[in-house]
């Protein structure tokens, strides 16, 4: 038998951790090791983490939960970070420049919202 079957029979050495739950749902691993969910500056990590990240920072319908969570799941998980950063930026950004006060979350929302439309098309890189 291998050393590390050994070590691992033995419980030394490290050994490999389960995953982390997929935010699809798909592994049903633990959350513990070197493959926790959250780092130690407790920034986002998962898809899903970006998703509730965003929502803190403005305001989402439904469906602009399904269409975020669609162009975050797409991408690698450090652009998955520049996405939701972005995302909330162009949000910001077009409500401010909106004048009517009423108007403002549908203005940031169109304009959020485009970026990851033009994402799934291919016609724009985060």
């Amino acid at each position: 038998m291998g050393r590390w079957l050994e070590k691992i029979e033995k419980g030394d050495g490290d050994t490999p951790r389960k995953p982390p739950k997929s935010p699809l749902g798909a592994l049903g691993g633990e959350v513990d090791g070197p493959f926790s969910e959250k780092n130690e500056d407790n920034h986002p990590v998962t898809s899903t983490d970006w998703l509730e990240w965003i929502a803190e920072r403005c305001p989402l319908v439904p469906e602009d939960y399904r269409h975020v969570a669609t162009g975050l799941l797409r991408l690698h998980p450090r652009m998955q970070q520049r996405l939701a950063e972005r995302y909330v930026e162009e949000w910001r950004a077009a409500a401010d420049d909106e004048p009517t006060y009423h108007k403002r979350d549908n203005a940031g929302r169109h304009a959020a919202n485009l970026i990851i439309t033009r994402l799934k098309r291919g016609a724009e890189y985060v």
